[in-house]
């Protein structure tokens, strides 16, 4: 006598199969989503704190001042870095060092908004002060610069008036919590 062994799977257990795996690819995705916003806000974050550190030591070695000027219009967002005067990084050559555009837009990074960027007199720029570095200000902290995905993990970018750039974040575990409260 032959016995019959089945191999194959039924339609039920194929559709339950399918199901499962349907729900871990969704969540799979979603959290992989997360992941990426969360690394173009921390790419954003380090292009913003190295830029201000550029225009701090481009300061320095041009005995000039040197200005990081933020503007937000709706959903798009840029800064730009200049000698001597604040610039509008949304008018052609305007921003520039050595006649090369110093621009920095949200195109760059399409997920992250700026949410905010105010320094010292309610300004959207800071400058750097040509003999120490130091960020030109009248209070003890100069100003914050607050970026966010989509998914609302936020980033803090503080320039203190001594010129020291720093990052918080209420939501990123990798960055300190103490953030100052994002301005209304």
């Amino acid at each position: 006598m032959h016995k019959s062994s089945n191999h194959g799977l039924t339609l039920l257990e194929l559709i339950i199969t399918l199901s499962i795996l349907a729900i871990i690819t969704s969540y799979g995705a979603t959290s992989f989503r997360h992941i990426l916003e969360r690394q173009q806000l921390k790419a954003a974050g380090e292009t913003v704190f190295a830029d201000l550190r550029f225009a701090q030591s481009e300061a320095i070695k041009r005995n000039k001042k040197v200005y990081v000027t933020f503007k937000k219009q709706a959903e798009n967002w840029c800064y730009g870095i200049n000698i001597d005067s604040p610039c509008d990084c949304n008018v052609e050559n305007q921003c520039q060092i050595d006649n090369i555009n110093k621009i920095i837009s949200s195109h760059q990074f399409k997920n992250i908004a700026l949410q905010k960027a105010r320094f010292a007199g309610n300004k959207d720029y800071t400058a750097f002060d040509p003999i120490k570095g130091f960020a030109l200000a009248n209070g003890v902290k100069n100003g914050t610069i607050w970026l966010q995905s989509k998914n609302s993990t936020q980033l803090a970018i503080i320039v203190n008036r001594m010129g020291r750039v720093r990052f918080c974040s209420p939501t990123l575990i990798e960055y300190p919590h103490q953030c100052p409260a994002l301005p209304r």
